[in-house]
């Protein structure tokens, strides 16, 4: 994996455990802070789901169109392994649904 690409999502999941870390030591009821919490991991779930769709997708539709220029009859295969790269945005619309639904 790109080191660049390896610094940054750690980063990103040091600031979300940072922001998200406080509202587990409350002991009140909802707040600003819980929703706040919720709306970003909400937000933060779609969002890196959807960079890691479209990097897959780039990547198996690169090689797929590569490879069906060689030979023409993995074409079908090529476009059922692009579309498990799609899935994971429809993944994490899901987990950002389910995120939601405690606020």
């Amino acid at each position: 994996m790109d080191m660049k690409l390896l610094t940054s999502l750690s980063v990103l999941l040091v600031l979300g455990a940072l922001f998200v870390t406080p509202v587990h030591a409350q002991t009140t009821g909802s707040s600003i802070d819980e929703k706040s919490a919720n709306f970003l991991s909400a937000s933060m779930a779609f969002g890196l789901s959807a960079l890691a769709a479209g990097w897959a997708i780039s990547k198996a539709g690169s090689a797929g169109l590569a490879g069906s220029a060689e030979r023409p009859e993995i074409k079908t295969t090529a476009i059922i392994i692009s579309a498990l790269g799609e899935a994971l945005a429809i993944y994490g619309i899901v987990v950002a649904l389910l995120i939601l639904g405690k606020v």
